[in-house]
């Protein structure tokens, strides 16, 4: 190659790098990361890569579809791409997905976070919710009120059929776990929840002076009563705890708390020592509470 063929050459891949360029940047708005993927593809696939995008394009159109071209739908089938529709999406966080995704992945995927309605997604909600695309945290929002108007809806059915038959356990039971999932889920305004909170506390209440075997509604109980600081309360069913499960750990973890909570720490040692000096092997959790606690007196 002579040194005019080689001028010549480098002439014409700067006039088609800058053409390149100039029709990757066209999909700026739409997709940052389709600029790069638009760029790298036509560079690599001189001519061949914009007769794929357009191809591509004239595909999408035809269906009825205006946003751009979709990398992601490519490796949908991968087991590493964040839309496996079949439950394996947990592979990237949802915070992470909406971090990193440009517009239309997000926006979609704030549209499928609807369709599963798993309470685990409420926190990808709330930080769509905070997304620089307005389409994004539109949905974000529009699907938040959607959850919060079938909690309500929920806790209006099972109180009036609380009110007609307040003395089933299991009824009870279904009502605890609604008010649960809506209370965890922290979309209350503030007074709602503490109501809400109120309502929860007189329910586990209720249950377990019904005479529930499930240590779980003890643990629920003592743990709102501790987060409402009603320590009149969490002691006295920690008590009632202790006495029906004496031979678990649970109860005594319990105490730990709450003795650490009314910065009571000459009981909440003499507790841990009670715990170690059990009849039974402590599990993981328990140990590691017990460095905790000793830690931090």
């Amino acid at each position: 190659m002579n040194n005019l063929e080689l001028i010549n050459y480098k002439y014409y891949f700067m006039i088609y790098t800058c053409i390149c360029i100039l029709y990757s940047l066209c999909f700026y708005k739409k997709s940052r990361q389709m600029v790069i993927i638009r760029l790298v593809i036509t560079m690599v696939l001189p001519i061949i890569g914009f007769v794929f995008f357009i191809v591509i394009d004239i595909s999408l159109r035809s269906k009825g579809k205006e946003h751009d071209f979709d990398f992601n739908q490519i490796t949908s089938s991968s087991d590493y791409s964040i839309f496996d529709w079949n439950n394996k999406r947990d592979i990237i966080p949802i915070e992470e997905a909406l971090l990193l995704n440009d517009n239309i992945v997000k926006r979609d995927l704030v549209i499928n976070m609807v369709k599963e309605k798993r309470l685990s997604n409420v926190n990808g909600l709330k930080l769509a919710l905070q997304d620089e695309d307005t389409e994004t945290s539109h949905y974000a929002a529009s699907a938040i009120m959607q959850i919060k108007s079938e909690f309500e809806n929920k806790i209006k059915e099972i109180s009036v059929k609380y009110e007609q038959n307040n003395n089933d356990s299991e009824l009870i039971g279904e009502y605890i776990s609604i008010l649960k999932d809506y209370i965890d889920s922290g979309l209350m305004e503030r007074q709602m929840e503490k109501r809400f909170r109120n309502d929860y506390s007189k329910l586990l209440a209720q249950i377990i002076n019904l005479g529930t075997k499930e240590k779980e509604y003890y643990i629920m109980k003592i743990n709102i009563d501790l987060d409402m600081e009603d320590y009149q309360q969490a002691r006295y069913f920690c008590n009632l705890f202790l006495d029906k499960f004496e031979k678990l750990e649970d109860p005594y973890l319990l105490y730990m708390k709450l003795y650490y909570s009314l910065k009571d720490y000459d009981m909440l040692n003499k507790t841990i020592e009670q715990l170690v000096e059990l009849p039974i092997s402590l599990s993981n959790e328990a140990l590691n509470k017990i460095r905790f606690w000793t830690a931090m007196t």
